[in-house]
């Protein structure tokens, strides 16, 4: 649990917030659960979302072209957003903008902190951004937004709201006009009562663990949860093969997410392997072996001039070349920065397709096998 020092730093003050509703709906006792466990570094993904998102709040752009147009794209969408369901026009500067604050449910229940909220005409628009390149439940059923819808009514002295519009920005998902889901104080008062209900249930001592992909992918407790064990060994007992052709639909399907879920525990137990090796903590069996050395020219042009030099006859261009291999990421964003150059208007998009094309008759695609790709509607 918490102590006081912990209580002091965090924002939350120890209360549920929005951006975990979902998953404490979905597993009431990983409130419990993830309290006792140590926050964990934030990984790679989350920095960049962490990043985008404060290029969001202070008005900046980010220098690399692709994360620029997302960003540019979410703040065009923000405006249209507002025109359409605020019926704001051309007072854009007059409307009542606040972005990441804190925000408590009138009797504490709970907090959140919307991305951004605008306010004009007393009805409120609030915009989350989603950075990741994985589609997050729409409007109408994510609770995050419904949670969030009832701290902004809440704060009616400020926002002065008798209606919150919501959505989430996506842009590395879809660039379509997002789904925007209407609340009143009736519906927000019916959404109280239900995120009363999952509070109370999830600070119960016997609060229940009932773990899945979704309810487990951002929980910190996942690891060391007695309900993923026990999941995962039911899943895994017996022939598989022989089981597979007795399981209904259903039953394929929740073994698939349980495969998921598999999957991030052992990684999750992999990692901390890892970290006791280098921390001279002794496994039994296990090493830590050293790194493999890569030698990586990083300045293909200083290193032709050298071996040219050397070898002028052997060594030449067309022989040099055709030992690299381009990145094509990195020519991507030269030949985005040259094109964007010419015409202010060029998208990374096109400029992608540009070169896909331009470049045909010299390169090869490879198509790998199909991943497995959920559908809305389609979970057991």
């Amino acid at each position: 649990m918490m102590d006081a020092m912990e209580m002091i730093r965090d924002e939350r003050q120890g209360l549920p917030s929005a951006s975990g509703m979902q998953r404490l709906f979905l597993c009431p006792g990983s409130w419990n659960a993830e309290r006792k466990c140590p926050i964990d570094e934030e990984s790679e993904d989350a920095a960049m979302g962490t990043i985008l998102h404060a290029h969001m709040e202070q008005g900046t752009m980010p220098e690399d072209p692709e994360d620029a147009e997302a960003v540019a794209w979410c703040r065009e969408m923000e405006k249209a957003l507002c025109e359409k369901h605020l019926g704001m026009k051309e007072n854009w500067t007059d409307v009542q903008t606040v972005r990441e604050v804190r925000l408590f449910e009138r009797d504490r229940l709970f907090s959140g902190k919307p991305d951004m909220v605008a306010v004009w005409d007393r009805k409120a628009l609030v915009v989350d951004y989603k950075f990741g390149r994985i589609p997050v439940s729409p409007a109408e059923c994510n609770l995050q937004l419904s949670a969030l819808a009832v701290l902004v009514m809440d704060g009616h002295e400020a926002y002065h709201a008798d209606e919150v519009f919501v959505c989430i920005l996506q842009p590395y998902a879809s660039r379509k006009e997002p789904a925007v889901c209407r609340y009143t104080r009736e519906s927000v008062e019916q959404a109280r009562a239900f995120f009363r209900a999952c509070i109370e249930q999830a600070q119960d001592e016997h609060a229940p663990l009932k773990p899945s992909e979704k309810a487990c992918r951002y929980c910190r407790a996942q690891s060391s949860c007695p309900a993923v064990k026990l999941a995962l060994v039911q899943v895994t007992s017996g022939d598989l093969t022989a089981a597979w052709e007795e399981w209904s639909p259903e039953k394929r399907r929740e073994a698939y997410d349980l495969a998921k879920l598999a999957k991030k525990w052992a990684a999750s137990v992999e990692s901390k392997v890892k970290a006791d090796l280098r921390a001279e903590v002794e496994i039994p069996g296990l090493v830590l072996a050293p790194g493999k050395k890569a030698f990586t020219v990083t300045d293909a042009a200083a290193a032709f001039q050298i071996l040219n030099g050397l070898f002028p006859d052997d060594i030449t261009a067309q022989a040099f070349t055709a030992c690299c291999k381009v990145g094509i990421t990195d020519l991507d964003k030269l030949v985005h920065s040259v094109r964007k150059a010419a015409d202010a208007g060029a998208k990374v998009a096109e400029s992608k397709d540009w070169l896909r094309k331009t470049l045909a008759g010299c390169a090869e695609v490879k198509v790998s096998d199909g991943s497995v790709k959920e559908v809305e509607g389609g979970a057991a």
